[in-house]
């Protein structure tokens, strides 16, 4: 394609930044489709923007390209919304964390209260593995843009201060932050100095929390297109929320309003959801 002069688009958090077609194309081959395919998408969607154009339509309209070509590909492009769509609080994403660490081989606890030297403290999820023990804190997040800040940072490690000096001392060895959002470059760096563990969009470096579930093929089940909104509210209602449970899910989804055929075809494109990463 001819090159265009660079423009600015618009960031959820409202800052602009020039569009980077480089940057879109790095996202689509994220999801598996064939170079030339992801090239041809790229191609299509820069032309299609122009100045002031939001990264939300560029998304739309990049996903409605790659739900053409193929519904698994959409899932995993979809990866990082579908997080998202397990609000509107955070209970369900404590939830899919504690899953995560499952999958790392941890027994978990969720929503745990334990004394800390001077105050009682929540902690969403307790991670043990042999003598391993993190206490996990979720910060999450109902709309794109906002990032963990230098605050949260300093409030988990305020918490972390006063529980180890309590009556759990002997038993913690480690303490994370898991989001669904990016962490900001304060966060990042406050976190590397003190030892807090960090897991989200651009955490830890060099393999972050999104890579890792597409590694561990952790998909949410907000991230399977073929399920309608009220099909998937039931789901998550009864705490059903990684898409590899599904397929042994089939007198329940029948029950919701799933056809047969339609099962058949969920549990097929969930299957060449995890095989591609295998």
């Amino acid at each position: 394609m001819s090159r265009r002069k660079p423009f600015k688009i618009i960031k959820a958090h409202g800052g602009k930044e020039n569009f980077s077609r480089h940057k879109l194309l790095r996202s689509l081959r994220r999801t598996g489709l064939p170079m030339r395919k992801c090239s041809l998408i790229a191609d299509k969607v820069s032309r299609e923007i122009y100045e002031g154009t939001t990264t939300r339509d560029i998304y739309r309209r990049a996903l409605r390209l790659v739900k053409e070509s193929s519904p698994v590909a959409a899932s995993h492009f979809s990866l990082k919304k579908s997080l998202f769509e397990l609000g509107p609080t955070g209970h369900l994403f404590e939830l899919y964390v504690a899953k995560y660490f499952e999958a790392l081989g941890y027994k978990t606890e969720v929503c745990q209260t334990v004394k800390g030297r001077f105050v009682s403290h929540e902690v969403d999820v307790i991670a043990t593995r042999g003598a391993e023990c993190l206490f996990v804190e979720c910060k999450f997040h109902n709309r794109q843009g906002i990032r963990n800040d230098i605050k949260i940072a300093l409030y988990v490690k305020a918490r972390w201060d006063d529980v180890r000096e309590g009556a759990e001392k002997k038993r913690i060895t480690g303490y994370c932050l898991a989001s669904n959002t990016a962490f900001t470059l304060d966060a990042l760096a406050y976190a590397q100095g003190t030892g807090l563990k960090l897991l989200g969009v651009n955490a830890p470096e060099g393999e972050s929390f999104l890579d890792q579930i597409r590694k561990l093929h952790l998909y949410p089940i907000t991230s399977l297109g073929r399920l309608s909104n009220l099909i998937r509210a039931e789901l998550l209602a009864q705490n059903i929320i990684l898409a590899n449970e599904l397929p042994g899910q089939k007198k329940l989804l029948l029950k919701l309003g799933l056809s047969e055929s339609d099962f058949n075809l969920l549990v097929s494109e969930i299957a060449k959801l995890t095989e591609g990463n295998k």
